[in-house]
């Protein structure tokens, strides 16, 4: 996938939350056409803080000092069922490859698994084509677009100790999309469209880079739950474009409105944060972008994402957390707010970054959105994830 660059103190092309459009255009249906010989949706999409099971769970085996290469798994463990390559085509052996240690997967002295040496994440001189510009001055942060960080990834599938660890907040269903919420009730036809950058087109998830599993992205994977839990003609365009902003979103209207949308999911952030836009002016446009569809389509109703965070060792982390509270303001009756924000930020309090990017700047991995597509569920399916 081609990056949308610009120059950072005319040292290093910083690469936005982008994508090309061409790649855009090829994406497959990856919901008919490769899931069903790789992955059961029906595992993917149960609850991750109550299911009996988790499958897939992605984590990044990281060497730091003399410690072996580990990564951490999100919930304690009552037993590790598989630990596979993210691609799902390899199987590691217990004893041989890895070891269960508490929460986390151990790399053995003998081990085949493949890992990164944290000094590898971070250094201080930039290599050509996989860095990024660090956060503290003078440092550059591993990138890659391609399979780089996902060909070290693993793949857990483990029984999770509910006793402990529990979450300070839960998904629940709200009440702020009545007219969404009654036409699935009754199977009637919902049109969603969805609006945002890269992360919204589903970049660097397995299905939009045509890898095993083949995944589909997370917009995708919410649409699926949809029409499997109600029974309802759930249709959807998704009309994101890699490395835009808000400001793009507003010049968009026109085009959203002509899909007589009944459910619009806009997702912004990323990079307006790394931008530095100021809150205030970021909800904004968010807000503009509401009143303006409104306007010629009073019945539509929206959900609005908080975004996910940025790599906090990367340039490219700045205002995005900053954006969350200007958003929840939004809510009201008609727009829902799907807080990723509050989630990934607590999933970094039990997992690193690189067990959850696909690009380790910017962009989400599998297990990320799966994540997107459970909280944007849970909106409106009581006791979802």
């Amino acid at each position: 996938m081609l990056a949308k660059q610009l120059i950072v103190n005319g040292v290093l092309a910083l690469t936005l939350c982008g994508g090309n459009r061409q790649a855009l255009a090829q994406t497959i249906d990856t919901l008919d056409k490769h899931w069903p010989a790789y992955i059961n949706l029906d595992q993917y999409m149960q609850p991750f803080l109550t299911a009996d099971t988790i499958y897939n769970e992605l984590l990044m085996p990281i060497k730091d000092g003399h410690a072996a290469p580990n990564g951490s798994l999100l919930f304690p463990v009552k037993s590790v069922l598989s630990v596979r390559d993210t691609y799902l085509g390899t199987e590691y052996e217990q004893g041989k490859d890895w070891i269960w240690e508490g929460q986390r997967i151990v790399l053995t002295d003998s081990s085949r698994i493949p890992y990164f040496s944290s000094h590898e994440l971070v250094y201080a001189e930039a290599r050509e084509g996989i860095s990024q510009p660090g956060s503290t001055p003078g440092t550059y942060v591993l990138f890659s677009e391609g399979e780089l960080l996902r060909s070290k990834q693993l793949a857990v599938t483990y029984i999770p100790d509910r006793r402990s660890g529990k979450p300070a907040k839960h998904l629940s269903a709200t009440r702020r999309l009545p007219l969404t919420a009654g036409k699935l009730a009754k199977h009637q036809k919902l049109h969603v469209v969805f609006l945002g950058n890269s992360i919204e087109t589903g970049a660097n998830s397995s299905g939009f880079q045509h890898v095993p599993p083949f995944m589909p992205n997370w917009g995708e994977l919410f649409v699926w739950q949809l029409r499997r839990y109600f029974d309802a003609p759930v249709s959807y365009k998704n009309l994101s474009v890699g490395g835009k902003t808000a400001s793009w979103g507003l010049t968009q209207m026109d085009l959203v409105m002509s899909e007589h949308p009944d459910l619009v999911v806009i997702g912004f952030g990323m990079n307006d944060g790394t931008f530095g836009v100021a809150a205030e002016e970021f909800a904004k446009q968010i807000q503009t972008m509401i009143e303006a569809v409104r306007n010629q389509r009073p019945t539509c109703e929206f959900i609005v994402i908080t975004p996910m965070l940025a790599n906090p060792k990367a340039i490219h982390n700045n205002l995005q957390e900053a954006y969350r509270p200007a958003l929840l303001e939004l809510e009201r009756n008609g727009v829902a707010i799907a807080d990723m924000t509050y989630w990934h930020k607590w999933l970094l309090t039990h997992k690193s970054y690189q067990d959850m990017t696909g690009n380790n700047i910017n962009h989400p991995n599998d297990y990320l959105s799966r994540w997107y597509a459970h909280v944007l569920a849970a909106l409106l399916i009581e006791n979802s994830p």
